[in-house]
């Protein structure tokens, strides 16, 4: 969904700099419904419903997707004796995967790095001793889940965390597509013949967005 919205941006662009009548096609790109609420099209009522319901459904989700991630947060201080902090994704993946940070635990990431080290330079200890350096975490990174099962439920919080911003995204998408819907109509209301085509598809797992519009 990332790679659709500066695909839809540059073609609502495009729209506008071909439009004949600029000023309803602004109005329509920039509240869906506006210009065909003007002219007396009462479907226009409709998109501008939908431009409501989609921002309230965009922002109940990064708001429930910021509570879950903070949940995840409080979790793991409680259940994993995380010390309070700022951390990244990366870090976080890695509280998700290992049970432990340390060296002796066998679920431990160190003991992981360690053993990674090994594995990459057998007969360098001093090149195993750098690689252990800069990918080992210290005491200020400490972490030790009480339970698989605690971990367990900590990756379940994250995971709806990222669900709930997944959809979101794909709410955002919904949305400049009200836009560009919108826009489409007005060029079509206000063409004396016309001819259009919108079309969605996907090739090689890339959104494509094929507009055509005929004005004479």
């Amino acid at each position: 969904m990332k790679r659709l919205f500066p695909i839809l941006l540059i073609t609502l662009l495009a729209v506008a700099l071909q439009a004949e009548t600029k000023l309803p096609l602004w109005k329509s790109l920039l509240v869906p419904g506006w210009s065909q609420v003007s002219a007396g099209r009462n479907y226009g009522y409709a998109m501008l419903s939908s431009e409501v319901t989609i921002l309230g459904s965009m922002f109940y989700l990064h708001t429930e997707s910021s509570v879950l991630k903070q949940d995840s947060y409080e979790y793991a201080i409680k259940f994993a004796h995380l010390n309070p902090g700022s951390y990244d994704n990366e870090f976080y993946n890695n509280l998700a995967r290992y049970g432990s940070s340390g060296y002796e635990d066998a679920d431990g990431y160190n003991a992981f790095v360690v053993k990674t080290a090994q594995q990459l330079y057998p007969y360098d200890p001093e090149q195993q001793q750098v690689y252990i350096d800069e990918h080992s975490y210290g005491d200020d990174h400490y972490w030790d889940w009480d339970s698989p099962a605690d971990r367990s439920q900590f990756n379940k919080l994250r995971n709806r965390s990222q669900d709930f911003k997944d959809y979101a995204l794909v709410a955002g998408g919904v949305l400049i597509l009200n836009h560009l819907i919108s826009a489409v109509d007005v060029m079509r209301l206000n063409a004396e013949h016309r001819r259009s085509h919108f079309s969605l598809g996907m090739k090689e797992k890339t959104p494509l967005l094929v507009l055509s519009v005929e004005l004479n």
